[in-house]
């Protein structure tokens, strides 16, 4: 029986539900609980699993994820412009669901937010 997909949403919800005090909304907390778990690298034999779960059930702490700003993009939508935030980690790319008038407050949520998610793995 395959536990590592059931175990990897769960995984996901918690790490996510833990991060709405740190994030302060629970879109940013469902994008870095999706970084962080997306950075572990899935389990190719059945032997790989144990270390798999194992990694699993440490994050935030030991991340192998390397989160950086990939993009700051202006996005048009009906009559207003707003700026959007693409995060990068390793191959993968993640869109960040939050919109801004400006891209210098584009910028400063980048910022922000990276802090946050790194203090977060880095934390003891």
């Amino acid at each position: 029986m395959d536990e590592i997909g059931p175990r990897r949403e769960e995984r996901l919800r918690e790490l996510a539900r833990d991060f709405v005090p740190v994030f302060g909304n629970g879109k940013d907390a469902d994008l870095a609980a999706t970084m962080l778990v997306m950075a572990l690298a899935s389990p190719v034999t059945d032997e790989d699993q144990p270390r798999y779960l194992a990694a699993l059930e440490r994050l935030p702490k030991g991340s192998a994820a390397k989160p950086r700003v990939s993009h700051v993009s202006p996005h048009t939508g009906g009559d207003a412009r707003h700026w959007r935030v693409t995060f990068a980690d390793h191959h993968a790319e993640y869109q960040s669901s939050r919109h801004f008038p400006t891209k210098a407050q584009a910028d400063d949520y980048a910022s922000d937010f990276l802090v946050r998610l790194r203090e977060e793995i880095n934390r003891p």
